[in-house]
């Protein structure tokens, strides 16, 4: 007999009186997936920080070595003779591009012909040395050989086929090239005579260009060789403190590992076992190296070192007063500006050596306030190198912050304008266009933006900067089509979708009766947007930026395909042209790295601790874009 509802009521009833009920059920679904999601978050906290944490003694231990090694002290002159060769490089840019600004003519002419010739060549190699080294070992069959010797006029048809442009050439000297290419056999190894006469005519140019700027390779040349024995010094010195290091750095291995055995031991539950234990940290003998005595026999050295100082910051004076006050070419004038204005710091860098050599201290302590300060104002991440690991993260947050700017300079107007637009101004079909093919963007996978940068973007805008009207532009022409304004513009179109949508909520969160009572006292549509409906909602509108700001600093994918990669800090006296300088940035090191490096490692900790920085930061931010949103919501 089925059930009356009263029945079924006093059911529920008891169910109920037992403490459950559906509600309640529900609700304790969903509150243990947000404490789950809570406690994920600790996790990953305590994760970071277990992992993170490790690094600053590990990397103050690595700077102490530095120190007692000697090799803080062989820095001294390694960094001067870095600075040295960097002015070297640029003064002989300046030359050549001196030089060659005089004969671009030859130059390019030249250069188109070598193209072509170099093309067919690539094409035609592989079966060219095939049929030489049959016949030369004398292996392969006449029948062979004349098969071999078909394809290679079959291979070289196809490579005539598909020569690059030679602009430069006249159309009867291309014909000429491409004749001379189409005779060729495969013993011929002599350039087409067109390659070799454009290249003794751009020889004798050059040669002339040359004559007007020799005194100027001299005085390049006079420089350049007064750095050979500070080099010199710097080599015998490294060597030496090299040899100590790594000794200092075994006998750490070594120690770690008597420690855990002995902490092994200690743990031990057999006697047995313990024994073994024992006999094992017995049997290690813990050498330490005599870095005192390599110590002494290094800071003998030290008269040498200054009077190498004091050499060079002559030679230096004496090359500054015969630099060039200019150059023809622009850009000769470019390098040679650039060097004129680091020379003045080059100089102060070599008249302080001299006293930082003679204070020097291999035995001041090394606090691991220092490790922190290197790492936080650090001007360097090298890793992996022959020399000395160091972990700065200044460029990478230069790096990340360059292309957050572009990126936002970009992003903020045409995601506010469009959602202002959509919002306020756009009819219902334009809003049904409009709204969804924005948002698509954020479908599109990141890889997929990269390789847009790489393959499209980056070329585009490289041709664009040689365009000859946009000369003016600062950073203009561009070296490097992978740099910092090409990321921005790639995390521009990444974050519009953001900022668009959360602007355009925090409009309509706008209460209508403001825009009714603007309109009732006569404002007009723009009136009522711009004074009554953007001043509303600027608290939403600024936490959606914020969180666009927040998208920009957590991708990894395009910036690490697009930006460069380049750990340095951007040269900031080129001004606006340092946004097209490559760079690196926060996430982009995680990634490249973290794949390769040994677990428990310092810099596998140095990751950690960036992985720390960068996590701190999108929280900040993250966490202004809520209070903003959250004032948003809470207005009447």
């Amino acid at each position: 007999m089925p059930e009356t509802k009263p029945q079924k009521l006093a059911k529920a009833h008891r169910f109920q009186k037992r403490g459950f009920s559906y509600e309640r059920i529900i609700r304790y679904f969903f509150a243990s997936n947000a404490g789950l999601t809570i406690l994920i978050l600790v996790l990953i906290i305590a994760f970071l920080l277990r992992e993170g944490l490790g690094f600053f003694p590990g990397y103050r231990r690595e700077l102490e070595i530095y120190r007692v090694s000697g090799m803080e002290f062989v820095d001294i002159s390694r960094k001067n003779l870095t600075s040295h060769e960097a002015l070297v490089s640029l003064l002989n840019r300046a030359y050549h591009a001196q030089v060659n600004g005089k004969c671009q003519k030859e130059l390019r002419r030249y250069e188109d012909a070598a193209a072509v010739f170099h093309a067919f060549t690539d094409e035609t190699a592989p079966i060219k040395e095939m049929i030489l080294a049959n016949a030369e070992s004398g292996a392969g069959s006449e029948g062979m050989i004349a098969a071999l010797r078909t394809a290679f006029e079959k291979n070289k048809r196809a490579a005539l086929a598909k020569l690059p442009e030679s602009p430069s050439l006249t159309k009867a000297e291309r014909q000429q090239l491409i004749s001379s290419l189409a005779a060729r056999t495969p013993e011929t190894d002599e350039p087409p005579p067109l390659v070799t006469r454009l290249a003794e005519i751009y020889a004798a140019a050059r040669a002339k260009a040359a004559e007007p700027v020799a005194g100027f390779r001299g005085v390049i040349d006079d420089y350049e060789s007064a750095g050979m024995d500070l080099s010199g010094f710097v080599s015998e010195t490294g060597e030496s403190a090299v040899t100590t290091k790594e000794a200092l750095a075994a006998a750490d291995l070594v120690a770690k590992e008597r420690t855990t055995l002995q902490a092994a031991a200690s743990r031990a539950r057999s006697s047995a076992e313990k024994e073994r234990l024992n006999r094992e940290v017995a049997a290690i003998e813990e050498e330490r190296p005599d870095a005192d005595a390599a110590m002494d026999t290094l800071l003998e050295r030290r008269p040498d070192a200054v009077k190498l100082h004091d050499d060079l910051k002559a030679k230096a004076t004496e090359t500054w007063v015969k630099l060039p006050s200019s150059l023809g070419d622009a850009d000769a004038e470019r390098y040679l500006r650039t060097a004129k204005k680091a020379w003045p710091v080059f100089l102060d860098d070599l008249g302080k050596a001299p006293a930082e050599i003679a204070e020097w201290n291999s035995k001041a302590p090394v606090p691991l306030t220092a490790a922190v300060s290197s790492f936080l104002f650090g001007k360097n991440w090298i890793t992996g190198g022959e020399w000395q690991d160091f972990y700065g993260i200044l460029p990478l947050a230069t790096g990340s912050l360059m292309i957050a700017i572009v990126a936002l300079v970009i992003a903020i107007p045409f995601g506010l304008g469009a959602a202002i637009y959509t919002n306020q101004f756009a009819r219902a079909r334009e809003q049904t266009l409009i709204k969804p093919v924005i948002e698509f963007i954020q479908a599109i996978p990141s890889v997929v933006l990269g390789f847009i940068g790489i393959l499209v973007f980056g070329n585009v805008l490289r041709e664009l900067s040689r365009i000859e009207p946009l000369a003016w532009v600062p950073g203009f022409p561009i070296d490097e089509r992978l740099n910092i304004f090409t990321a921005g513009c790639l995390l521009a179109l990444m974050s519009i979708p953001t900022i668009f949508s959360l602007a355009e909520d925090a409009l309509n969160n706008v209460p209508s009766a403001y825009s009714e009572a603007s309109e009732a006292l006569g404002a007009s549509r723009v009136q009522t947007t711009f004074r009554v409906m953007i001043p509303a909602a600027f608290s939403g509108i600024l936490a959606a930026v914020l969180l666009g700001l927040g998208r920009v600093i957590g991708e990894t994918m395009v910036v690490l395909l697009v930006a460069g990669n380049r750990i340095k800090i951007p040269d900031f006296t080129e001004g606006l042209g340092a946004f097209f300088q490559p760079a690196h940035t926060l996430t982009g090191i995680i990634a490249q790295e973290l794949g390769e490096v040994p677990f428990g490692s310092v810099h596998y900790r140095a990751l950690f601790v960036v992985g720390i920085v960068l996590f701190g930061v999108v929280l900040i931010i993250n966490a202004t874009a809520h209070h903003f949103v959250h004032r948003a919501t809470s207005k009447p």
